[in-house]
């Protein structure tokens, strides 16, 4: 018999295996891995992403779990998309309860004064309007469905600055911690949860190929080596904290930012 003051682990998994998440930029990288470890807990989960070749790839990743994975096209600055995947989503497996926002584009070596208006929007609408409509979409199907979580991946650069990707990221990054905030807030009373994470950089593919085109590759190990925990953030690292913030486990954390970069930044 469990105590009043003792998790129930089975609940808690059984929270993840009846969850449905909508994981926006789940086709790849840190939003794929993510979705593949919510579907090994029994989760559901409904992976939208702007690319039909990465949904291709995320397709065949994922066709062992049958019919508990919906794959969608969507672009996420317009509303029309994400309303239609919102709705597409809980009428397929009969509720929403869970998003993440993992999408969101880059430019490498930007700097402030060469960065043109059409940069700015497309550096700032995909990873920051992205996720305000995004959010926008789903919660009325939270509140249908008693309550859910949502969780938004910024960055250091969120925290600090990012001159390697530029001051539109930097500023996108931080405006998801204050968009965060307002949906933890003006949301609770409907027992939705709003949390950001905020990673330095993810080794994976899509910095491998970035820094591989930029002839950079030695910034990997160099920044291992300024990390207290003497390596780099890892897709699975981040992967970890969201699955965390999407259980029990975390039923009274909301409006918060959880900083996942080894000790590079401590405030």
């Amino acid at each position: 018999m469990t105590s009043a003051n003792t998790f129930e682990w089975n609940q808690v998994g059984a929270g993840l295996a009846d969850s449905v998440t909508l994981i926006a930029g789940g086709a790849r990288g840190t939003g794929a891995t993510i979705a593949e470890n919510l579907l090994q807990l029994g989760g559901s989960v409904a992976v939208c992403d702007i690319n039909p070749k990465h949904l291709d790839d995320a397709r065949d990743r994922f066709a062992s779990h049958g019919d508990r994975i919906l794959m969608l096209t969507a672009d996420c600055t317009v509303a029309s998309d994400v309303t239609r995947v919102a709705a597409e989503t809980s009428d397929q497996f009969g509720r929403l309860t869970n998003m993440v926002y993992a999408a969101g584009a880059y430019r490498a070596q930007r700097p402030t004064l060469e960065i043109s208006a059409d940069e700015w929007d497309l550096i700032v609408d995909s990873n920051l309007k992205g996720a305000f409509l995004t959010a926008q979409a789903v919660i009325p199907h939270m509140i249908n469905a008693g309550g859910g979580a949502i969780v938004s991946i910024s960055s250091l650069a969120g925290r600090t600055t990012s001159p390697f990707l530029g001051v539109h990221y930097t500023a996108a990054k931080a405006g998801i911690l204050g968009l965060t905030r307002h949906i933890a807030k003006e949301f609770g009373h409907q027992n939705i949860r709003a949390n950001s994470i905020c990673p330095g950089g993810i080794t994976g593919q899509r910095m491998n190929d970035l820094l591989h085109d930029l002839h950079r590759e030695s910034d990997l190990v160099q920044l291992a080596d300024q990390t207290p925990l003497g390596r780099n953030v890892e897709e699975l690292d981040v992967a970890g904290v969201v699955l965390f913030l999407l259980s029990d486990l975390s039923r009274f954390v909301t409006g918060a930012t959880v900083d996942v970069n080894g000790g590079i930044l401590t405030i």
